[in-house]
C-alpha cells in the first residue's frame, strides 16, 4: 500500500472509531439532596450529581431525592418512586421548552418552572398523561393505575381518548389507562410551592418552598406519611 493510501486508511479508522464512541450525555439537572437511597444504573445517586437526558432513576421503600432542572423546575421523589428523563429542551432566552418525565411507579411530587409556564410540561405513567401549566402536582402510580393530583396551577389529564382539566387544587385524576375520572381527594399541603415562583390555581396560597429544599427533606412537617409525600390524602 503507498504510504497516502495508508494514510487515508488510517483517517477512515478514526472516523469510524470517534462515529462508534456513545456521544455524552445531556446535562439537564442535578439531584440537590438525597436520602436512603436514589439509585441511577445500579449506582447511588448522591447531591450534587449531575442528571442527564435519559437518566431512569429509582427510590427504595425509604428513599427520597430532589431534581432541581435547568428551567427552575424540580422532581421530589418518593419512596419507590422510577422517574426517567424522557425529555429535556429549554430555551433559557425565551424561556421555553419541553420536559417530559416518565413514572412507571412509585409517588412523585412535581413542582413546575419556566418551561410549564410558556411550553410544555409533561408526566407520562403507563397509564395515563398529565400535562402542567405553571403548578405543583403529586403523581402515584400504581400496578393497575395511576393518579395526578394537583396541588397548584392548572392541570390536563389524557387517558384512552378522554381529556379532562383540572383547576382547583386537591381535585385528582385517575385512571387505568381506559379513560379518565376527577375525583376530590383533598385540600393540597400549603407548605409546597413551585420553586420558579409559578401562580397557583383557584383556592392556593403563596406559600414558603421550604419542603422543595435539602433542608426539608429532614423536616418532621415534610416527612413522608404512610409511604406517601405530603399532600392529599
Amino acid at each position: 500500500m503507498r504510504p497516502h493510501s495508508r494514510t487515508i486508511a488510517a483517517g477512515l479508522a478514526a472516523l469510524a472509531a470517534c462515529a462508534a464512541m456513545p456521544a455524552a450525555a445531556q446535562t439537564v439537572g442535578t439531584m440537590t439532596a438525597e436520602r436512603a437511597a436514589v439509585t441511577r444504573d445500579g449506582g447511588r445517586v448522591r447531591a450534587g450529581d449531575p442528571i442527564a437526558l435519559g437518566d431512569r432513576l429509582r427510590s427504595n421503600a425509604s428513599g427520597e431525592g430532589i431534581i432541581v432542572f435547568q428551567d427552575e423546575s424540580s422532581a421530589r421523589l418518593g419512596p419507590n418512586a422510577d422517574l426517567t428523563i424522557d425529555s429535556f429542551v429549554y430555551d433559557t432566552q425565551r424561556r421555553n421548552g419541553t420536559v417530559r418525565l416518565l413514572q412507571r411507579g412509585g409517588t412523585a411530587r412535581i413542582f413546575g418552572g419556566q418551561i410549564s409556564k410558556r411550553g410544555r410540561s409533561e408526566v407520562r405513567t403507563p397509564h395515563i398523561v398529565l400535562g402542567l401549566r405553571g403548578g405543583i402536582a403529586d403523581v402515584t402510580v400504581g400496578p393497575g393505575g395511576s393518579s395526578g393530583t394537583l396541588l397548584a396551577g392548572t392541570m390536563t389529564c389524557e387517558a384512552g381518548g378522554e381529556r379532562r382539566t383540572v383547576t382547583n387544587p386537591g381535585f385528582s385524576c385517575v385512571s387505568d389507562g381506559s379513560g379518565v375520572q376527577t375525583v376530590r381527594l383533598g385540600g393540597g399541603d400549603s407548605r409546597f410551592v413551585d420553586p420558579a415562583g409559578g401562580q397557583g390555581g383557584s383556592g392556593s396560597r403563596t406559600v414558603s418552598n421550604h419542603c422543595a429544599s435539602e433542608a426539608g427533606m429532614g423536616s418532621p412537617a415534610c416527612a413522608t406519611r404512610d409511604g406517601r409525600l405530603p399532600g392529599p390524602q
